[in-house]
């Protein structure tokens, strides 16, 4: 009886307390400091800091970039950014989403403005 209770007791815990992998990806998107960025960009593998850094923005100012496993998977952990369509780009800064997008160009134009060059 007391093992029943035990066993119940863990599994209730554990599934009160579990966060999906993705669900912890997006709490480390949102930096403390102002000024670095976490990406999460849905449907575009390729967009990482070497091809930022090609573009001319200083990487070390991304401090994270989050590619979740499909578009379904991004509209399920991360509602709140409402994303429609691949590929998407959402920017978090320290205060939330600065910007979602689904225009890789308008998202290195918006890094390029809030990131000072090296």
């Amino acid at each position: 009886m007391i093992k029943k209770l035990l066993v119940m007791a863990i599994i209730l815990i554990a599934f009160l307390s579990g966060c999906s992998e993705e669900e912890q990806q997006l709490k480390g998107l949102v930096s403390d400091q102002e000024g670095i960025y976490g990406l999460y960009v849905v449907g575009d593998e390729e967009v990482d800091g070497s091809k930022l850094a090609k573009e001319g923005i200083d990487e070390t100012k991304i401090h994270t970039i989050y590619h979740p496993k499909s578009l379904e998977a991004a509209q399920e952990s991360f509602s709140t950014a409402g994303i429609e369509k691949e590929p998407a780009y959402v920017v978090l800064d320290n205060k939330g989403i600065a910007l979602k997008t689904y225009d890789y160009d308008e998202l290195v134009k918006f890094l390029k403005s809030n990131i000072p060059q090296k």
